[in-house]
């Protein structure tokens, strides 16, 4: 005895089958071409420190570009005056202290003094052209607070430092960093009603100083 809904059933099934089959042979075709060759890089796209400066302005960072140490002093005098900055908490990185030697080391602070700075200073080790990020690694330096507590926050970077992507980046980081700091722009929250705001839950300004090497 036929069992109708079974018969149904087949028919469905049947008919599917058959509007596949053309499906299945031009993705079989597609298969079994070889795959292409890498895209040749462009010699005209930009360079990374172009891209990494891109983004930083995409995200609402700063950046300045500068030429050996003496130079990045005084940018950085110049920025921190600008910022209206008279408190500044400088991590304890050897870089910070040669160009800042007059700033509050932010290990010796305490949470109090540390809050009531105008702008942090901290070297970053590497930069991520792709979005603009700033990594810190935590075995870099200490005082990582300085990055996230004062409204200003200034980034010391090699433009040699700076990676394609964030895999790039990870790539490098040293594997005894119990803490790695990844930096886009300001702080941004909408927590509230879904309403941006900026420099809540951190800096409301991320300036990178990108320091190249003086030509020999």
């Amino acid at each position: 005895m036929t069992n109708p809904a079974r018969e149904q059933i087949l028919h469905a099934i049947r008919e599917n089958l058959a509007a596949s089959a053309p499906l299945d042979a031009m993705t079989h075709a597609l298969g079994s071409v070889s795959p292409r060759a890498a895209p040749v890089p462009d010699p005209q796209a930009p360079d990374l420190t172009t891209r990494f400066t891109t983004q930083l302005e995409a995200v609402g960072a700063q950046w300045t570009l500068v030429r050996g140490e003496a130079e990045a002093a005084r940018a950085l005098r110049r920025i921190l005056a600008d910022a209206g900055a008279r408190r500044v908490a400088g991590s304890d990185a050897p870089l910070v202290a040669r160009l800042l030697p007059e700033r509050l080391t932010g290990g010796g602070l305490s949470r109090d003094e540390l809050f009531a700075c105008d702008a942090g200073v901290t070297t970053a080790q590497w930069g991520i052209a792709e979005t603009g990020t700033l990594v810190l690694e935590s075995t870099r330096e200490r005082s990582r607070l300085a990055s996230l507590v004062p409204p200003v926050h200034v980034a010391l970077l090699s433009t040699r430092c700076i990676c394609e992507s964030l895999g790039d980046a990870l790539a490098r980081v040293d594997v005894a960093s119990h803490a790695i700091t990844l930096i886009t722009g300001p702080s941004r929250t909408s927590d509230i009603e879904l309403t941006l705001v900026v420099g809540v839950h951190g800096p409301q300004t991320v300036h990178v100083l990108l320091l190249e090497e003086e030509a020999q």
